[in-house]
């Protein structure tokens, strides 16, 4: 018989983890917070803008400011009743209601507690109608500090329009637009095909066209359940029942865990989600098929060859997901030959790392 030219098996140790499949997806850097403050006619005349652009805001600080005259008036008037009531609360608890005595001890003990009757319900008229004037005075205050537009975050001016019309209703005017500063995050809209295979906490590296030779760390944070556009997700004539176009897009929010550096808001970046599942690694060409069934030949303690067979998982172009069949520290055969037989002694392999 021909003489069969002997390989030496190489041997690696089956490992745990990931292999490189991975999402890839689109978004834009974003503030993480930002403020639009929109033009109220329900405040009144607009007075003046307290901003220009590409000024430095902190939280608290007077942005736009509407005509108080009105609040003005309306808020000294109601301080003014609060006063009034106490005054005259002040003067009944103190002096009292006067009565006339007869001497007649049973007519002017009658007398006393009538007073009473009438002072405790004067007492109480008068706490009710300080109430109210307390109540309108809180709400003349709330109209009046709402003729201050204040700033809610900590950031820069982008936009600034001073041009708005009054008699405009029905449309958002922008006053003033205000974007936090640091803070970034990534914003996208994930397919509902990658909405399954995504979750949040996972890790991703994050690339700019801008600057080609660098990365960035992230994590997604948040992602949506609800696709962008209710509608989209509804059947409608178009698009046979919602299963053709582009289908759903689901919102997410990916944080920066690596320093935000060069990137700037409104950058289109490139974001690849690492698969962070572990699993049983083997490499790709230890795997042999055989009427639809695959196999691994596996080194067991007393040094034999033994045939295997596995359920496989995803791969790339080096490992193979093993989800079943095999566990971590087997050792398997890289380069099996068609020659191997079942139990048969492997005396001399090579191990591999």
């Amino acid at each position: 018989p021909e003489e069969m030219v002997d390989m030496t098996p190489m041997v690696q140790t089956v490992k745990e983890g990931s292999i490189a499949s991975s999402v890839l997806l689109t978004g834009k850097v974003t503030a993480n917070q930002e403020q639009y403050i929109y033009f109220d006619g329900t405040k009144g005349d607009l007075q003046s803008i307290l901003v220009n652009v590409g000024d430095q805001v902190t939280a608290g600080q007077a942005i736009v400011q509407y005509s108080s005259t009105e609040a003005q008036t309306a808020y000294d008037a109601a301080v003014r009743a609060v006063n009034k009531a106490d005054r005259q609360l002040n003067d009944l608890m103190t002096n009292g209601v006067t009565i006339d005595t007869t001497g007649d001890e049973e007519a002017d003990s009658k007398s006393a507690s009538q007073a009473q009757r009438s002072l405790d319900t004067q007492v109480g008229d008068l706490r009710d109608a300080r109430a109210d004037a307390v109540a309108n005075m809180e709400k003349a205050k709330a109209l009046l500090d709402a003729t201050t537009v204040k700033s809610s975050t900590d950031g820069t001016v982008v936009e600034v329009n001073k041009d708005v019309s009054k008699s405009t209703t029905g449309t958002n005017q922008t006053l003033v637009h205000i974007v936090s500063n640091g803070n970034l995050q990534v914003k996208g809209e994930l397919s509902e095909y990658n909405l399954a295979h995504l979750s949040v906490g996972q890790e991703v590296t994050i690339t700019s066209k801008v600057y080609p030779d660098k990365t960035w760390a992230g994590k997604i944070s948040y992602i949506s359940n609800y696709p962008k556009d209710a509608q989209q997700a509804s059947a409608s004539p178009t698009s046979g029942g919602g299963t053709g176009g582009t289908g759903a897009k689901y919102p997410f929010t990916i944080d920066f865990t690596s320093e935000i550096g060069e990137l700037k808001q409104g950058f289109s970046i490139n974001i690849e989600v690492k698969n962070n599942s572990k699993a049983i690694l083997i490499p790709v060409s230890s795997v042999v098929t055989e009427d639809g069934k695959n196999y691994v030949w596996k080194i067991d303690e007393k040094g034999k060859a033994k045939k295997v067979e596995v359920t496989l998982g995803n791969a790339d172009a080096e490992n193979q997901e093993v989800s079943s069949g095999l566990i971590k520290d087997d050792k398997v055969i890289v380069n099996p030959t068609a020659d191997l037989k079942d139990g048969q002694e492997v005396k001399n392999y090579e191990e591999i790392n």
